[in-house]
């Protein structure tokens, strides 16, 4: 224990020391066009590479979303704004809370970051907490899908999903004011959203504010609200849900306020936001609902074009303090408190004998706490000391290599866990992951990359110390204190074109975890809720995904394209070959889009989920079910845009397989949105 303080003592000085002394600076990417960035494969950048690899030779599976792209899939949470991208679900628990799920893989090894450094709330911790980021305040969401704990930590063992915003400007504007004004109205559950960002200059400085609001009611759905089974089998003590989900109502609103100082090569700035969402919980249970609060500080700089060997440095960091309530009814329950600290330090040097790449500190510092009755987890505190470095290689013209390695110190430490808290209460685990790629550009317009990656991740918390009720699962959840490091191997081969009539990627992946822990059924009863137990398994996760169009009609200012988009994953325990839950089953998605230079822009897709009959032990299988959906926007002259969306156009009855809630919530049915943005 003592070795583990010092240790983190010296690294806690030793990383606020170098963030203190330096700044950072990173060119926003820009986007051309007015089609999805996805299919200019060459034009769009990867800001979450430090190498800023354009969408074309990344070497690992990246989408990214912007521009009219994120304004027509922008919905109420992340994870469901992001739920049309391949590779990626939604645990959605309801308009309140949804986490993105990738490639079958959620919670804590999923790492959603904000401008590089982490949310900070407790959404890893349950499904039914909300993710603290408004989706309509957004400029840019990029997903890397796949192991990318390399950059980012042990956490990102399944994918990153980071999130970008101007609250901290990092260029000069050149308008005396400029901003964003929206307000939107949604039919399915007479949502009422409005949003408001506006960013002005003022000498060498750059002030900006931004806020949203939005309500809305408990949405419909075609039908009843439970399944058959759950009728026939679970009494409940509210009339029996028909036409729309129970206490599904939100809440929600945010105000930032941000400033820069913008110099020669650099600039400095810092951002101060809170963020408020109640929100219902629909699990079936009556009049659960979710009170959140977060206050965030963010702190960002940088200098560039330096002159010496490392060219750039980014330092950013982020503090939060979140705290929410669950109440049933009126009556307040259980409290969760998380304050903590994620702060990075990245530095680029300069490219020797066609060698490139970046070196970087992390720290991440965070402290939990639950009170009330169903405090499955005790007090918790959990701090990650990292170094890490990529560096890029090129090997011909048209072959480049990558190779990297990141190591954390991490601790886990609580005063006791179990009914008697004799538990073992401190657990020191220290992981390497290293990551190899090569991009091999072998005919015009077309690149093949191939991602090799070996990570490891420590245990979190609730892993470790859980005990207690966990209503949002339906579980007596217990956590094993001997666990030990989750090791994987995975590779990700992806072809890809960016020019021609037809466009786009596809590729397929594979990996391989030693002692992934999963939350298993033991057959056992306690307090009224089956018991589950975290505990190592081996397992498999393989699947494929794609995303093609073909442009019939693709000249300046006028388009017309067809695309295709089908993803797959299969995953599966290894030791006794049954399959994990809550996995996405196969979806296939065709869409048409037509842009032309009067700025009408419209989409129509049709996207079948297909059941998902393979379970694990106690889930019960979903069935199939398509959605039709359409966007049009038009721009009708001085900044001011008219927008409309319809969703689940067919009123189909649809459950959402990865969601805890699908057999009592399903997807809402029938809905129209409208409305109006102007940008000056």
């Amino acid at each position: 224990m003592e070795s583990s303080l010092k240790l983190k003592s010296i690294f806690r000085s030793s990383l606020l020391t170098l963030l203190s002394s330096v700044s950072a600076y990173a060119d926003a990417p820009e986007i051309t066009g007015h089609s999805d960035p996805e299919y200019h494969l060459d034009k769009v950048i990867v800001a979450s590479s430090p190498l800023q690899d354009t969408l074309f030779n990344s070497a690992q599976s990246v989408s990214v979303l912007s521009g009219i792209d994120l304004d027509e899939k922008t919905r109420s949470n992340l994870g469901d704004t992001l739920a049309q991208e391949p590779g990626i679900a939604s645990s959605s628990f309801g308009p309140g809370a949804g986490r993105p799920v990738i490639r079958g893989i959620g919670g804590d090894r999923i790492r959603i970051l904000e401008n590089g450094v982490g949310t900070l709330d407790i959404s890893n911790v349950s499904p039914d907490h909300a993710v603290t980021v408004e989706s309509s305040l957004v400029d840019r969401i990029e997903v890397v899908r796949g192991p990318a704990s390399l950059l980012y930590g042990t956490s990102a063992l399944g994918g990153v999903v980071n999130v970008f915003d101007n609250r901290i400007a990092e260029k000069m504007i050149d308008q005396p004011i400029s901003g964003t004004a929206e307000v939107r109205g949604e039919s399915v559950d007479r949502t009422r959203a409005g949003v408001l960002s506006l960013d002005a200059p003022a000498g060498p400085f750059v002030f900006h504010f931004d806020g949203f609001k939005r309500r809305s009611d408990d949405y419909d759905i075609p039908g009843f609200a439970r399944t058959t089974e759950q009728r026939d089998s679970v009494e409940i003590e509210y009339p029996e849900p028909k036409g729309k989900v129970p206490f599904s109502a939100t809440d929600s609103d945010n105000i930032t306020l941000g400033s820069s100082y913008i110099f020669d090569k650099g600039f400095l700035g810092a951002a101060v936001s809170e963020y408020n969402s109640l929100y219902g919980v629909p699990n079936g249970e009556p009049d659960v609902s979710v009170d959140a609060r977060r206050r965030r500080v963010d702190v960002r700089g940088g200098v560039r074009d330096t002159g010496a060997f490392i060219e750039s440095a980014t330092v950013r960091a982020g503090i939060v303090d979140y705290d929410h309530t669950e109440y049933e009814g009126a009556e307040a329950g259980t409290k969760f408190r998380q304050n903590g600290i994620d702060a990075r330090l990245d530095l680029t040097h300069r490219e020797v004998s066609s060698v490139r790449g970046t070196w970087g500190l992390q720290l991440q510092d965070s402290s939990f706490e639950a009170i009330g009755e169903e405090a499955f987890q005790p007090p918790t505190d959990t701090a990650s000391y990292s170094l890490f470095a990529l560096e890029e290689l090129l090997l011909t013209d048209d072959l480049t290599f990558q190779l990297g390695g990141r190591y954390d110190f991490n601790f886990v430490a609580t005063d006791g866990f179990g009914r008697d808290r004799s538990g073992k209460s401190e657990v020191d685990l220290n992981t390497f992951s290293q990551t190899s790629g090569l991009v091999w550009d072998f005919a015009p317009d077309y690149v093949l990359a191939l991602s090799l990656a070996h990570t490891e991740r420590a245990p979190n918390g609730q892993e470790l110390f859980a005990y207690g009720r966990h209503v949002a699962t339906g579980a007596f959840e217990v956590g094993d204190s001997d666990l030990g490091r989750e090791r994987s191997v995975g590779t990700d081969l992806t072809l890809r074109k960016k020019e021609g009539k037809f466009r786009g990627f596809i590729g397929g992946y594979y990996n391989h975890f030693w002692d992934y822990i999963a939350l298993n059924p033991t057959g056992e009863r306690k307090e009224d809720l089956p018991v589950y137990q975290f505990e190592a398994v081996n397992a498999d996760f393989i699947g494929f995904e794609a995303q093609a169009a073909y442009f019939l009609i693709d000249q300046p200012g006028h388009e017309l394209s067809f695309d295709l988009q089908p993803d797959y994953v299969r995953a599966q325990d290894r030791d006794n070959n049954d399959s994990l839950p809550r996995i996405t089953p196969f979806r296939l998605t065709l869409g048409g889009n037509y842009y032309s230079k009067d700025l009408l822009r419209a989409r129509i897709e049709a996207q079948h989920v297909f059941a998902q009959n393979r379970t694990a032990d106690f889930e019960t299988s979903t069935d199939g079910y398509t959605m039709l959906n359409l966007y049009l926007s038009k721009d009708v002259g001085g900044g001011v845009e008219l927008f409309l969306r319809g969703t689940n156009l067919l009123s189909e009855k649809a459950r959402n397989h990865v969601s805890f809630i699908k057999d009592v919530a399903p997807l809402p049915g029938a809905s129209a949105m409208a409305g109006v943005r102007v940008r000056f």
